[in-house]
């Protein structure tokens, strides 16, 4: 019976383990199966993210450009209304300043006419570069004989003029006042004053290498600099010689040229220790510093409408820089020798350069080639001006001559050779 309590107990013991098996494995298979299943919908919900993710990006990258193109355009529109209110500004005072120019044409043509009268004689300058008139308007004109300009007018008489001759540098003329007077031509120039003292004492640090008047002719401003120690930038009053700002930290070396913008509020420098800056001249803030040259700057000038300039170098180079924005616009390398001044020609676009190679060349500022050359110069030319009308212009060099030509069309029309020393004169019997 034991035996057959002890059997029956292991079968039931196998039965119970062979269920619990059974059991487990079901189990086991069902978990299988729902971790499959979960996984299936953790991959398809991940699938779903990704899409959705990209989906996403696909509308968050045009809403952020077009963030972005609107903040840059809100920018560009506030830069541009900005410009143009300067713009209306500067056309409303160009409309006045028009406008009193033609009605100081018009009173001056209704004097002219009025003031018309009878010419009674007439004679040329002994050099034939003058021609005198009078008149019964009382006074005696000078006029250009190549141009035929007129120069100056002047009074005296009483009645009218009825003879001009000329003696040597000075002319006689007779009039009906019965009186006959001697006049002189030449222009008397008086040394108003003079600017530092030449030694160690002096204001002005070695020697000075550029100076340029304001746009108001009040002022005058001074480059200079001991060489290889500091530039300065000085501006002086023209009424009283006095100091009005120094700009002593300017450079690190000479200051070799210098102009003051149209509107007066800036000053642009060029150096020898190869920078070409603009200083605000009211608050002495360096407003720009313009980086290229590889050698000595030696000249810099700026277009007339006062947003962009140019400057030149001894590193052959003409550099033009955009003011407004502080950066180089274009620049020319090409040239032979070193480019030694600039000036821009009146209210245009055209600049005179000078350089070691001879040269007096007219460029253009969009491109910075060559428009024009001017012939003549035999040697190293350092400097050049232009006239205020825009019809001359005049250079100088080594050769210590001054040429002057049309800008129209190149024509040289005078040249000023340096006066020749007198002759020593050798002791008698030898």
């Amino acid at each position: 019976d034991k035996a057959k309590a002890a059997q029956t107990a292991a079968e039931k013991l196998a039965t119970d383990k062979r269920k619990i098996a059974n059991d487990s494995k079901t189990k086991r298979d069902q978990l299988n199966k729902d971790q499959a299943a979960a996984k299936k919908a953790l991959d398809d919900t991940v699938k779903k993210v990704t899409a959705a993710q990209t989906e996403y990006d696909k509308l968050e990258t045009p809403r952020k450009n077009a963030v972005n193109e609107f903040n840059l355009a809100t920018k560009a529109k506030g830069k541009a209304d900005g410009i143009q209110k300067e713009a209306d500004t500067a056309k409303k005072a160009a409309d006045a300043t028009v406008k009193t120019l033609e009605t100081t044409v018009a009173t001056a043509k209704d004097i002219s006419t009025k003031a018309e009268k009878p010419i009674r004689a007439i004679t040329f300058s002994a050099d034939s570069q003058l021609v005198l008139t009078g008149g019964d308007d009382m006074k005696v004109h000078t006029w250009s004989a190549t141009t035929g300009a007129a120069l100056a007018s002047i009074n005296g008489h009483k009645g009218a003029i009825k003879a001009i001759v000329f003696n040597g540098e000075k002319f006689i003329s007779a009039s009906a006042d019965k009186t006959a007077q001697v006049w002189s031509l030449g222009v008397e120039w008086k040394l108003e004053r003079v600017i530092g003292t030449g030694d160690d004492k002096s204001p002005l640090t070695d020697r000075v290498n550029t100076i340029d008047f304001s746009p108001d002719g009040k002022q005058i401003a001074t480059g200079s600099g001991e060489p290889s120690r500091g530039g300065e930038v000085q501006i002086w009053n023209i009424a009283d010689g006095q100091l009005a700002k120094n700009f002593a930290e300017v450079h690190s070396d000479s200051v070799l040229g210098l102009e003051f913008s149209r509107d007066g509020k800036f000053i642009a420098s060029a150096s020898a220790d190869k920078f070409v800056k603009v200083t605000e001249i009211a608050t002495g803030k360096i407003v720009h510093t313009f980086e290229g040259h590889t050698h000595h700057a030696l000249g810099v000038s700026w277009l007339p409408h006062g947003r962009q300039l140019v400057s030149v170098g001894a590193d052959k180079s003409i550099r033009h820089w955009n003011f407004e924005l502080g950066e180089r616009i274009r620049q020319r390398t090409n040239l032979g020798k070193e480019v030694t001044s600039i000036h821009y020609v009146g209210l245009t676009e055209q600049a005179v350069v000078t350089a070691g190679d001879k040269s007096v060349r007219l460029i253009n500022t969009s491109n910075l080639n060559d428009a024009r050359s001017f012939a003549g110069g035999t040697d190293y030319m350092y400097a050049c001006a232009a006239t205020p009308d825009a019809k001359y212009i005049i250079a100088g060099g080594e050769d210590s001559t001054l040429r002057v030509w049309t800008l129209a069309d190149g024509k040289a029309i005078a040249t000023f050779e340096a006066p020749k020393p007198p002759e020593e004169k050798k002791p008698e019997g030898k």
